[in-house]
């Protein structure tokens, strides 16, 4: 019989008056003493098990509470981020609306505009020109004499007055463009963009409206207004990818985009 099966025995025996088996004193004593070994490890095991089931018990516990947080949390953040969305979709809306009504505002002025250059240019005519031909190739006749004299203020009458009066002239167009070159040689270059623009805007399918959007490119860095500058010079390129200014214009707007973090060259 090995010690495990003596050692089962004995407790058998301690626990039970069914016993019948003989040892010696000394094997009995051993015996009592390995069983109440046995008891105290049983005993200190299951209080080492308890403490861990108890530890375990509060980590859980405290792991549930931290995610019962952050879900609340989550929760609140995500109610938070719908009403930031929405407040962000109604200034999106209003930003619209208001463009919109910017837009329809420039087009009505636009119309207000031409109305009063119009009768400007009538009034012009009878006080500049009284005894001047009204045929449009004599307009721009005296016009042109006009500019190269550098009387460029009686120039630009005339050219407003061909402009308006035969909008559908062949010299309407280059009337419109030597007004824009007149503000450019007097350094004017805010109004010269103005009239260069209308080259494009009003004679769109004009040998000189590239020419056009190129000078006003210019114009706007001569003002330091190189993002303007920018969107004319690709502007052409994207409507006139044949003009002769098309490589010119890449050059400009090269230059400018390494520019545009300087104050000396752009204000914006």
């Amino acid at each position: 019989m090995n010690g495990f099966k003596k050692l089962l025995l004995a407790a058998i025996c301690v626990q039970t008056s069914a016993c019948f088996w003989v040892t010696t004193k000394h094997e009995g004593e051993t015996l009592r003493k390995d069983i109440v070994r046995i008891d105290k490890v049983q005993s200190d095991q299951g209080e080492s098990m308890g403490s861990t089931v108890e530890k375990l018990k509060e980590t859980l516990d405290e792991a549930s509470k931290l995610l019962a947080r952050n879900s609340a949390d989550l929760g609140a953040q995500f109610d938070g981020l719908e009403q930031e969305n929405a407040r962000l979709t109604g200034l999106v809306m209003e930003a619209k609306r208001l463009t919109d009504n910017v837009y329809t505002d420039a087009q009505r002025f636009d119309k207000r505009i031409d109305e009063l250059e119009s009768r400007l240019a009538e009034l012009e005519g009878k006080i500049v020109t009284p005894t001047a031909s009204q045929s449009p190739d004599a307009l721009y006749d005296e016009g042109m004499r006009a500019f190269s004299a550098n009387d460029y203020n009686k120039a630009r009458q005339i050219f407003r007055k061909l402009v308006i009066k035969f909008p559908n002239h062949g010299k309407a167009d280059d009337a419109q463009y030597r007004r824009g070159e007149s503000y450019y040689v007097q350094q004017d270059y805010k109004s010269a963009v103005k009239e260069y623009q209308a080259v494009f805007e009003k004679f769109g399918s004009s040998t000189l409206a590239d020419d056009a959007l190129f000078r006003a490119g210019e114009a706007s860095e001569k003002l330091k207004q190189c993002i303007d500058a920018r969107a004319y010079f690709g502007l052409l390129r994207q409507r006139y990818p044949k003009s002769d200014k098309v490589k010119a214009a890449k050059k400009k707007d090269a230059t400018l985009k390494k520019r545009l973090k300087s104050s000396k060259y752009c204000k914006d």
